[in-house]
């Protein structure tokens, strides 16, 4: 009998074209750089007998149903090319998050410029929301150093809506660019699913149907993550030599610091962070009944928590905002070269639960944050660009 050892796994992940049909997925195109793996190969439920008999003892169990569960991080990094998809893409759309991607940056001057509006120039695109998700940024003119996120965008009038307002209104002599990015937006229906292979140093377990949640964590001097949570259906494990994985698109992603992470703000205000937590919290059930097996993503809860140096009242009140349920926004730029960055943002953050903590001896504030949807499908995105 060979020896196989603990360090040894891959994990390939490829969407499902057709629900829990296996879209084979491959070492060369399909491989995940993960870490912190946890993987329940054979999760059962059984069904009690209860035979009546003369004599003591245990009975046999029946098994019902049986399904695996796999949760891992990857880092938070780029593709290497704005436009293009990140590797850690399929992860992100099986957990009920949409893509789009602009491969080209869209460039301008501004028609006008509102309150929480700007009207691109006639060269953009004449297609709704074709710039929904996407992040912009004031290069030129008046307000220029901003950045927001485009929640609504109407082809005919080239009217995009930001879903925070702008601190200095855009006008005729503001430029701007919505860089080439890919866009992850939530959604409630018509969710994908994954194929996922997770090979343990030569035996080869099959998920078919994966769906699960998903998180963000910013730690100061660690490396950004995002973490996974998925269910799938269970298929028998077969003797299958480990694959040979090309990891080449996963980026090397850079620490947690003030260099590296950037435009951090909480309620419009440009806060100290110690640490960012938010998850989905989508509700995965698991069904198993005449004419269905699959996992489905039923609800979600976005949630989290933040931490950061305490402000003055004179600087921001979050205790008059905790206590008054006043929502406002939340936003991370994290790395610093095309390619290689990731913003995160939430519109409508509700924060609660304001405490005091002693961070290396400086007075900080940890909050909790619920994220709540705005006109639907929006309560985060998230941009590689």
């Amino acid at each position: 009998m060979s020896t196989r050892y603990w360090r040894k796994k891959a994990i390939l992940a490829k969407i499902e074209t057709v629900y829990a049909t296996d879209p084979t997925p491959t070492g060369a195109a399909n491989a995940i750089l993960m870490r912190d793996v946890e993987f329940t190969p054979f999760e059962a439920e059984y069904v009690e007998r209860d035979i009546a008999r003369e004599f003591l003892g245990h009975q046999d169990q029946i098994v019902a149903t049986v399904r695996a569960k796999l949760t891992y991080k990857v880092e938070m990094a780029g593709s290497g090319t704005a436009g293009v998809a990140p590797p850690w893409g399929p992860l992100v759309r099986a957990c009920a998050l949409a893509e789009y991607i602009l491969a080209a940056a869209h460039a301008g001057t501004a028609q006008a410029g509102g309150a929480s509006t700007i009207t691109l120039a006639a060269a953009a695109s004449a297609t709704n929301d074709a710039y929904r998700g996407m992040r912009i940024r004031t290069t030129g003119g008046t307000g220029t150093g901003q950045a927001r996120v485009i929640s609504t965008y109407v082809g005919a009038t080239k009217v995009a809506t930001v879903s925070e307002a702008w601190i200095t209104p855009p006008d005729i002599t503001t430029t701007y660019s919505i860089d080439a990015q890919v866009a992850y937006l939530p959604v409630s229906s018509s969710m994908e699913s994954v194929t996922k292979y997770f090979n343990m140093d030569g035996k080869r377990h099959l998920m078919l149907g994966a769906r699960g949640t998903m998180g963000v964590s910013l730690m100061p001097r660690a490396l950004p993550m995002f973490t996974f949570e998925f269910e799938g259906l269970w298929v028998a494990p077969t003797d299958t030599a480990l694959p040979t994985q090309t990891l080449t698109g996963w980026q090397t992603p850079k620490p947690v610091t003030n260099t590296n992470t950037t435009g951090f703000t909480l309620h419009g205000l440009a806060a100290k962070m110690y640490s960012l937590e938010l998850n989905l919290a989508n509700q995965k059930v698991y069904r198993n009944l005449p004419g269905v097996e699959d996992v489905q993503l039923t609800d979600r809860a976005p949630a989290g928590s933040v931490t950061i140096e305490d402000p003055t009242l004179a600087e921001k009140n979050y205790f008059t905002i905790a206590s008054a349920s006043t929502l406002g926004a939340l936003s991370v730029l994290h790395g610093t070269a095309a390619g290689n960055q990731v913003h995160v943002h939430a519109p409508a953050v509700q924060l609660t639960q304001p405490k005091f903590e002693n961070k290396d001896s400086v007075i900080a504030l940890a909050m909790a944050t619920r994220l709540i949807p705005l006109l639907g499908n929006d309560e985060i995105s998230i941009q590689a660009l």
